[in-house]
């Protein structure tokens, strides 16, 4: 069963933050898991260190559309979960004028390497849409974006 993008987020969405690097970026979405107790304290530094070495083997910013979707396996972690970040500027730069400004977090078990690429293919899809980059990016608040994700998932089926 594909997880949907709106569980795995679970409400560990962070609106306009203010963030200026993929560091920082990554750092504070794995802090917002680790505190929403979505990802145990002892896996967020594995976590950070999976997330940094695959996104040094094959970049995950699609620049162009300005979205970012780091993703890594790792255990300790038992299902699907997601941190998403939006922002009407930029989460952060790739390089100087080049803004990311939707970043969605992904971690999984390893057992889960088919669940874990549909969920990838999921919130691919979701951000595909320029109308749903453009509704996120302007949200006010954590319940809009999670409202705006529900709402493209009820009308996909």
């Amino acid at each position: 069963m594909v997880t949907r993008v709106s569980d795995a987020l679970g409400g560990t969405v962070v609106v306009r933050p203010s963030w200026g690097t993929f560091e920082e970026t990554v750092d504070q979405l794995i802090a917002v898991l680790v505190s929403s107790g979505r990802l145990g304290s002892s896996r967020a530094a594995v976590a950070g260190q999976r997330i940094r070495e695959r996104e040094a083997i094959a970049g995950t910013a699609m620049v162009d559309i300005g979205v970012s979707i780091p993703h890594a396996r790792i255990a300790g972690v038992d299902r699907i979960v997601a941190a998403m970040a939006v922002s009407s500027g930029a989460v952060y730069e790739v390089a100087a004028g080049l803004p990311i400004s939707i970043v969605v977090l992904v971690l999984s078990s390893p057992d889960l390497t088919g669940e874990h690429l549909d969920f990838l293919s999921g919130v691919s899809h979701l951000l595909q849409s320029d109308r749903m980059r453009e509704l996120l990016r302007h949200a006010g608040s954590v319940d809009e974006v999670v409202d705006l994700v529900r709402g493209s998932e009820i009308a996909r089926g």
